[in-house]
């Protein structure tokens, strides 16, 4: 420590150098940040531990693909299947086609649904109010505040999936992990297209326990083996990553992101590093002539490397932990609300992060520590840059 003001001086005596380099290793620690909290995003468990009490069923397949209400009725038998509703994709759109106006819309059974998705919380109007109103809406506060909807509105949406207009009124408002869809009883779609009455894209149950869930999967796919609609049971997990999979690798692809701003991270690190052992050539040759060992004028020089890296790494943290609620904000009004809504600051990201940029910034460091701690004192003071 006795050193430490003499290593701190060396790293300001090129201030705007220092503030430009700072400023790189921030923006890339925010880059990584990004990238790593999308990938933790993409990792993570979306109903914060329910899912393992959850099964989603969906046709064989495709996920586009219908399956008969008859299914679901015989799974609702089946022993350890505490609840099950259909989950019915409605798709449609809601004014017009544009990202603005783009969220979930699902049609259910408004009877079970909320003891399927227990997480989700009636914060205004009432669930009865919601299950006796054929044309209830059940809509996420997130919807609401977007777009200044109230309760008892009417709202209107129009069918592609399953053709027609169809005029909805807000009865419920709930709050939970995504509050960016709205529910609607599924018997308005049949109602309007009786002859596609009892179709859905996919089923949801919950089971009496993870136990019984672990059983419960190869069981019902089994049971509809030779079905005419076969189809393939998974946990809420699966089923997610199943959507995601339908952009292609994106999780490679982040990876690979997160590989490319490290590599230069440290190539910005190792120059900056560089220049300044190449001015003081002279004087680290004068600090070995007066007595400095070699590892002292090594453990000097990394000293610098990873003072800089923690400044960097630093200023990151606290810039992406003070922009991370805007940053999600903005996300969450967008059509990727659905995936925001299970952003968070996980803390074993902003570690890893962290940790990271400072090794990187010591590793930059060793090649032109080493190099300089190495030079001979005659070839120092010699030495004209």
């Amino acid at each position: 420590m006795r050193f430490l003001p003499l290593v701190v001086k060396s790293l300001f005596r090129k201030r705007t150098r220092l503030v430009l380099t700072v400023g790189s290793i921030l923006l890339a620690f925010l880059v990584i940040s990004v990238l790593s909290t999308l990938l933790a995003t993409l990792d993570a468990d979306p109903s914060g531990g329910r899912g393992m009490y959850r099964i989603a069923v969906r046709h064989r397949v495709s996920i586009a693909n219908v399956l008969p209400r008859a299914h679901l009725e015989k799974i609702r038998q089946l022993p350890g299947v505490a609840a099950a509703s259909q989950l019915n994709w409605f798709g449609g759109r809601y004014v017009d086609a544009s990202a603005f106006h783009m969220f979930q819309r699902f049609g259910v059974d408004p009877e079970v649904f909320l003891s399927i998705f227990d997480e989700a919380t009636v914060v205004e109007g009432s669930a009865e109010a919601w299950r006796q109103d054929r044309s209830g809406l059940l809509v996420g506060r997130l919807l609401m505040r977007k777009y200044g909807w109230t309760l008892g509105q009417k709202v209107t949406l129009v069918g592609d999936i399953w053709p027609g207009t169809y005029e909805l009124t807000i009865r419920a408002v709930y709050a939970g992990v995504d509050e960016s869809a709205v529910w609607f009883d599924n018997r308005v779609i049949e109602e309007k297209l009786p002859n596609r009455a009892g179709l859905s894209t996919n089923f949801w149950i919950k089971a009496e326990s993870a136990e019984a869930a672990r059983r419960l999967i190869p069981e019902i796919n089994s049971l509809f083996e030779n079905s005419p609609y076969p189809v393939r049971a998974e946990t809420e997990k699966e089923f997610q990553n199943e959507w995601v999979g339908l952009l292609g690798n994106v999780r490679l692809f982040l990876r690979f992101l997160v590989a490319n701003v490290s590599v230069i991270l440290l190539l910005i690190a190792a120059n900056t590093l560089a220049m300044s052992a190449r001015e003081r050539v002279g004087e680290i040759a004068i600090l070995r002539a007066i007595g400095f060992r070699q590892g002292t004028v090594l453990g000097l020089l990394l000293g610098e490397a990873f003072l800089l890296s923690l400044i960097g790494a630093g200023a990151g943290l606290g810039l992406w932990v003070a922009v991370f609620p805007g940053f999600r904000n903005v996300l969450l009004y967008s059509p990727l609300a659905g995936f925001a809504a299970g952003m968070r600051l996980f803390p074993e990201v902003l570690a890893a992060t962290f940790a990271a940029t400072l090794l990187v910034g010591l590793v930059a460091g060793v090649v032109p520590a080493v190099r300089s701690a190495r030079r001979a004192i005659p070839d120092g003071l010699r030495f004209v840059g």
